[in-house]
């Protein structure tokens, strides 16, 4: 429902500019312009606001993983395209994006395993990636995978700190920057000679 959005996007931008913890429900109300009592027929309390935002971002995460799963085509490029996807998320909610990464520890226990659990999800499907492109020599093999998914992931997730839409480049050339970026730093350098081949498995979280 339409009414339903506006309270789900009003508490994103107010969580986003005061914190979780100093909203209050009749700021919400407020900023939406309807009593504070009318929000009970919406939501049950404040962290059902905040587990919505965080379901919006996981939404998106996991149709983004499903993209890259489902797509005929090498490690490196499944990659990119899991990349870029990824980053071209976070303006469509970008003050979603930002309560989720500082605000995601003031759910419930129940709800942080959840969450906890799918983001484990998505990591393991990069790893597995990164471990694919190695065996197929498109990414360098001495490279531990468990910290080049961590590395790669930090990158991405860390873009709600700085980026602008009204300022900053349009959000497609910064996706394929980000994804060159990346996919530079899993290739090995020229004229490098592999290590022997790791027989363990790659790590997950």
């Amino acid at each position: 429902m339409a009414r339903e959005q506006d309270i789900v996007d009003a508490a994103a931008e107010m969580f986003h500019r005061k914190g979780y913890a100093a909203t209050s429900l009749q700021d919400i109300a407020d900023a939406v312009g309807i009593l504070k009592g009318s929000l009970y027929y919406y939501i049950d309390g404040k962290e059902d606001l905040l587990y919505r935002i965080t379901s919006v971002i996981h939404d998106e995460a996991r149709a983004n993983l499903a993209a890259a799963r489902e797509m005929r085509a090498p490690a490196d490029v499944r990659l990119r395209a899991f990349a870029e996807g990824h980053v071209r998320s976070f303006t469509k909610h970008l003050s979603k994006i930002r309560v989720f990464y500082t605000e995601y520890s003031s759910l419930s226990p129940e709800r942080r395993r959840q969450i906890m659990a799918e983001r484990r999800a998505y990591e393991a499907f990069a790893q597995q990636l990164i471990v694919e492109g190695q065996r197929h020599d498109v990414f360098c093999p001495d490279l531990d995978p468990h910290v080049m998914t961590n590395a790669v992931l930090t990158l991405l997730n860390t873009l709600y700190l700085w980026y602008k839409p009204a300022s900053d480049p349009p959000i497609d050339v910064v996706a394929a920057q980000y994804a060159d970026f990346a996919l530079r730093g899993l290739q090995c350098e020229p004229g490098h000679t592999h290590a022997p081949r790791r027989t363990r498995g790659a790590r997950s979280r």
